[in-house]
């Protein structure tokens, strides 16, 4: 991996002990609430693999098992355990998922973050996190396996490539990575990611026979379908195509014209990024298509901003470095206020008709968005100049 910087004080801080006492918590008191919403999808899932089943089924309704197939075999364990041990272990898996890719984060981060900057994005983050353990999403585990699947890019390409492969077949959005693949020469985790794919689809065919796999996979192809279009609006949808709904014309029409200005922006503000600072193009590329990951997505739910956290921790850590320029720390600290601000306007702190107002403007995506133009944009040079060293928090 690309050296990157280190903090003021010759350490690069990586988060520690702290932050995953907080997590833990926080899956601990979600595991005790009595509301399970997305997380008995995957129970189901793991059901009805079990019992052979069908996955999809239209009277899923408003929570329907979207990922691919073999996802629902990976779930089979879940749903071998009641509902609530089983939603206990979720819980405290995904907050060591998470845990891994707030380090690696904190790795990506240009400036080098501070043991104050993990802290204070930690806070930044926490409604987005909050959600992830309250809904019992699966996003945790995809942003640990996309991050161990960066970290292991060099030293286990195959094994980097399968984690990847993972996450694209539950999210397909996550195959923005090819950027950075290709930006870093990734030949043989490229090739682990096509074999993965290849494998994942196949896989469920040992399982059900290949006839019947056809029929499975012809069964989530029409579920996506049938259920994505009609979310592309969804106010709780904070993507570029929901800012597009919102601002650019209703429909796919407004939808399709956010995702293409937005995912220029977003190419655009990288680029620029990688030309100022060569020696970190693999940081920076990484960085932003963890950003992606959540902002390009037709479905990008405003929870899945988590993502964002290498590019706060350098918004944070540009703040406490006396020799940034002073247009740099004047961006950094009018995105972080941004970001602070749509942390105020969620629905455990204002009245519900406030936060739907709010959510309907799409203020989470707008200040992702914000944020993340920002991040780029003070990615300085000098900040990629002396090797990285860490130190834990």
């Amino acid at each position: 991996m690309t050296p990157a910087p280190p903090a003021p004080n010759g350490l690069r801080a990586l988060p520690g002990a702290g932050l995953l006492a907080l997590l833990l918590v926080l899956a601990l008191v979600n595991a005790a609430a009595v509301r399970v919403n997305d997380f008995r999808v995957f129970h189901t899932a793991g059901q009805r693999v079990l019992r052979g089943e069908a996955l999809y089924r239209a009277e899923d309704a408003a929570y329907p098992f979207k990922y691919a197939p073999v996802v629902g075999l990976l779930l089979a364990p879940v749903g071998a355990l009641p509902l609530r041990p089983a939603k206990l272990l979720w819980e405290l898996g995904s907050a060591l998922a998470l845990f891994a890719f707030l380090r690696q984060a904190a790795r990506l981060a240009a400036p080098a973050p501070t043991r104050a900057a993990n802290a204070l994005a930690a806070v930044l983050l926490l409604p987005y996190l909050w959600h992830v353990f309250s809904l019992g999403q699966i996003d945790g585990f995809l942003l640990g396996a996309i991050a161990l699947s960066d970290r292991w890019a060099d030293r286990r390409p195959a094994l980097s490539g399968l984690l990847w492969s993972l996450t694209v077949l539950t999210k397909p959005p996550y195959l923005v990575f090819v950027a950075a693949a290709l930006v870093a020469r990734q030949g043989r985790r490229l090739a682990a990611l096509v074999a993965g794919l290849a494998a994942g689809l196949g896989l469920p065919a040992l399982v059900w026979g290949w006839g019947q796999n056809l029929e499975v996979l012809h069964a989530w192809r029409a579920v996506l379908g049938r259920t994505t279009p009609e979310l592309f609006c969804a106010s709780s949808n904070q993507s570029f195509w929901a800012i597009g709904c919102r601002y650019l014309g209703p429909g796919l029409a407004g939808a399709a014209a956010g995702a293409a200005v937005g995912t220029l922006a977003l190419a655009g503000a990288t680029a620029w990024a990688v030309r100022a600072a060569p020696s970190g193009a693999r940081d920076t590329v990484t960085s932003s298509c963890l950003g992606a990951t959540a902002l390009v997505s037709p479905l990008g739910w405003w929870t899945n901003l988590v993502a964002l956290a290498p590019l706060v921790l350098g918004l944070l850590a540009t703040l406490s470095r006396a020799e940034a320029p002073r247009w740099a720390r004047a961006v950094a600290a009018a995105a972080v206020a941004a970001l602070a601000g749509v942390a105020l306007l969620t629905a455990e702190i204002v009245p519900r008709d406030t936060f739907v107002f709010w959510l309907n403007l799409r203020h989470y995506g707008l200040a992702a968005l914000a944020a993340t133009l920002a991040a780029l944009a003070v990615r300085a040079p000098r900040a990629y100049s002396q090797p990285m060293t860490t130190s834990s928090m």
